[in-house]
């Protein structure tokens, strides 16, 4: 499955046969700046990095591991403007950061309770620091009790739900918890909302007004035992709950901007952006993945996508983007696996016209963790030294392919094995239609035995870079996600994935600026032999 994840996934996003969308030019992506972060690890995969504009500039908060603290950046430049010391390194403190009207709250996680700290990011000054215990609390320990928001601070006590003034960290009011079923966690929105869960599968939403507290509404989502409803929060602060085989999306004032049909299998995260004026759902449907864009005032269609994945549910292709962030009026989505992370898709909100944009690959993985508005934020994983990379967004027509070498450029896959490497092994090519895509030349071969007592070889060819350095990074990736692969000799790597028998028989191979997949089906030595006479193939290009 590694061997066809990336082309799979590069091709549902950039073919326009099946999707209803033609290609005609792509937006593209410029790096506008970058920061080191230090050696964050997969804590960076995960971090939060808000952004806000305050005294007329636009600013972001992002990690540093060297030394433990959140630094604050010009959101256009990069350039560091504050940095705030944390007390233990990441890893040790999960932290997560916000700016709460014109401050910057720092929350970290001090097991038995939380600790917020709050900071005026322009002059650097220390506002206040709390820390918060929590007794006979009705939210689970494993949950945040403190919820931290663009309008204020809250924290979960035994009576209730208490506000914090942002400005001195004092409490400034108690809205008691909600009658009824008594298991309860909190959400950020714009404002906090109290998710009340129930035994029968069921939850109810209620909204809490920071300013006023209390509570100004509630909402209740159908669920089941068998299928739990469950709530989150999307990036552009929109609430979503699923349950009953429903999407449900409402604002941070409760109205209810949609409510659609999503099933199992799960194809796509479930998800929602908007930027105000249209409103994205993406959702699961009979094993698709569906887009759905509504008016966010009136809730009436816009336009409406389907894509089925190319490879079943629970395999690595079997997987489609979602909705992960906003700029510019397009949505943008990744798949965390692999190669994918790199993989952007942009859908307009306005015609759900999408392509995809790739981006310079990491030695150790990167993923989409944020936008500034115009800039999607990208962490990008190093030995010894991570970063966080701002690129650009240019909506403009760009007339190139979505290949960065197009088909009619890559080699014949049964030119890769020099016959001499496996004598009397008769070449069959294989060409893979992919949503309609037919290559010029066999993407795939298979090499049969002169013997049937021999394993038959199968060689693909899974992407061409556009030079061989970006091949090396790409490969890279492959192999920084697969930490038991076993190098067999220059440009190629045994697999630690293992084939029906639990065999190790799947290898990688690059070279020339070709990744190719080689596999000999029950047969670990013939799998060695023929990767490495494909690699030195390569390596002759």
């Amino acid at each position: 499955m590694r061997g066809r994840a990336l082309i799979a996934a590069l091709l549902v996003l950039a073919c326009a046969a099946g999707s209803g969308a033609a290609w005609r030019g792509s937006p593209s992506f410029d790096v506008a700046w970058t920061a080191g972060v230090g050696p964050l690890g997969d804590e960076g995969f995960h971090v939060s990095v808000p952004v806000a504009t305050i005294a007329g500039r636009s600013l972001v908060a992002l990690p540093s591991a060297r030394p433990p603290a959140v630094r604050v950046h010009d959101a256009t430049t990069g350039q560091v403007l504050r940095t705030f010391p944390l007390s233990e390194p990441y890893g040790g403190l999960r932290v997560d950061t916000e700016f709460v009207g014109g401050l910057l709250a720092i929350r970290t996680d001090e097991r038995p309770g939380e600790q917020i700290t709050v900071h005026d990011p322009v002059t650097g000054q220390a506002k206040w620091s709390r820390r918060f215990s929590f007794a006979d609390v009705p939210v689970a320990a494993f949950l945040p009790r403190t919820a931290v928001t663009r309008g204020g601070i809250v924290w979960a006590s035994k009576g209730g739900l208490r506000g914090v003034d942002p400005e001195t960290g004092r409490d400034a009011w108690t809205v008691p918890w909600p009658q009824g079923c008594a298991e309860y966690e909190l959400l950020e929105s714009e404002l906090a909302v109290i998710v009340q869960n129930c035994r029968d599968g069921s939850l109810t939403l209620h909204g809490v007004d920071m300013r006023a507290g209390r509570v100004t509404w509630a909402h209740r989502v159908q669920g089941s035992r068998e299928e739990i409803a469950r709530a989150d929060v999307s990036s552009t602060r929109l609430i979503m709950a699923t349950g009953a085989e429903r999407l449900t999306v409402l604002d941070a004032r409760g109205r209810l901007i949609a409510r659609a049909r999503h099933t199992y299998p799960n194809v796509a995260r479930p998800g929602a952006v908007s930027d105000g004026e249209v409103t994205l759902l993406v959702r699961s449907e009979g094993g698709a993945r569906m887009m759905t864009a509504v008016g966010s005032r009136d809730g009436r269609v816009v336009w409406h996508k389907s894509l089925m994945p190319l490879e079943p549910v629970e395999s690595a292709e079997g997987y489609l983007p979602g909705a992960h962030t906003l700029i510019a009026g397009h949505a943008v989505g990744s798949v965390d696996h692999e190669l994918a992370a790199r993989l952007i898709e942009v859908v307009s909100l306005a015609d759900g016209a999408r392509v995809v944009l790739p981006l310079p690959v990491s030695d150790q993985g990167s993923a989409v963790i944020g936008a500034t508005g115009r800039d999607v934020l990208v962490y990008e994983a190093h030995p010894g030294d991570d970063r966080v990379t701002a690129y650009r967004f240019r909506d403009g027509p760009v007339e190139r392919p979505p290949l960065a070498v197009p088909p009619e450029r890559w080699p014949d896959a049964c030119a890769l094995l020099d016959p001499g490497a496996l004598p009397g092994y008769v070449a069959v090519p294989m060409i893979e239609d992919h949503l309609g895509l037919r290559w010029p030349k066999p993407d795939v071969c298979e090499f049969a035995p002169p013997r049937d007592s021999e394993a038959l070889v199968r060689v693909a060819v899974t992407w061409v870079a556009a030079t061989a350095a970006d091949a090396e990074r790409l490969a890279g990736t492959i192999l920084a996600a697969d930490e038991d692969a076993e190098r067999l000799g220059e440009g190629a790597y045994l697999s630690s994935d293992m084939d029906r028998d639990d065999l190790r028989t799947f290898a990688w191979v690059v070279g020339g600026g070709v990744i190719a997949k080689v596999q000999a089906v029950g047969d670990p030595a013939t799998t060695r032999r023929a990767a490495l006479a494909v690699a030195a193939h390569l390596r002759a290009r």
